[in-house]
């Protein structure tokens, strides 16, 4: 287990935090009936709550209750649809949309999609300069699907091989662009609402490709 706390770990606090934000949102700052069945994750300073003998476990535990908590807020909030392009307008707005490196690291301060050790997303390039976010492993599917509780990931570990100042996810990658075809689920069509309103002020657009990843092209 990682007992090493990085500015990789922040860094999955601070998508962390930004999720549970998106639930509040969705259900216009109460949820007070979510609460009931999944608490909150603290907002207070990482190096302060986290148990540093179990980073990975710890921040998995909290990848699990924010991701539990939005789905139950996709399920109660009325025009989710609306409020998350709303919500993607919001953090767009002012952005910096010059350059592709720029622009996804904006966007990927946001974007939660299990560890960074999982695989379970990348951004890559093609010849045509668009940038693809690509799903290698939809780590949402299982909440919607599975009977999933937060305390089983405290033993999750990270099997290394990376530095805790970075991961190769949070930069764009250069191989070939190799998109899986998978099914369209609900995690996927509110995310694509949130990129449309995040890129709709930009001299970008948005479109899905094969059910769960996304293309970013210039209109």
């Amino acid at each position: 287990m990682s007992r090493e706390l990085g500015p990789i770990h922040y860094q999955m606090y601070e998508k962390i935090k930004f999720q549970d934000e998106i639930t509040d949102y969705l259900m216009d700052h109460d949820t007070s009936i979510i609460d009931e069945k999944y608490k909150p994750v603290s907002k207070q300073r990482l190096d302060k709550l986290i148990d540093q003998d179990n980073v990975h476990g710890w921040l998995s535990k909290r990848v699990d209750i924010v991701e539990l908590r939005l789905k139950e807020a996709f399920k109660l909030s009325k025009n989710p649809e609306e409020k998350m392009y709303n919500l993607g307008k919001e953090k767009g707005s002012n952005k910096d949309f010059y350059d592709l490196s720029i622009i996804f690291k904006n966007l990927n301060s946001y974007l939660l999609d299990g560890m960074p050790c999982d695989n379970g997303f990348m951004a890559q390039v093609d010849d045509d300069n668009n940038l693809y976010l690509v799903t290698n492993n939809d780590l949402h599917k299982q909440y919607y699907t599975e009977d999933i509780n937060p305390n089983d990931s405290l033993s999750n570990s990270c099997g290394g091989g990376h530095s805790h100042d970075h991961h190769d996810n949070f930069e764009i990658q250069k191989d070939n662009i190799e998109i899986k075809d998978d099914n369209r689920d609900l995690y996927h069509d509110m995310r694509y609402y949130f990129l449309k309103g995040y890129f709709s002020d930009s001299p970008y657009d948005v479109e899905m490709v094969n059910g769960t990843s996304y293309k970013i092209f210039l209109r």
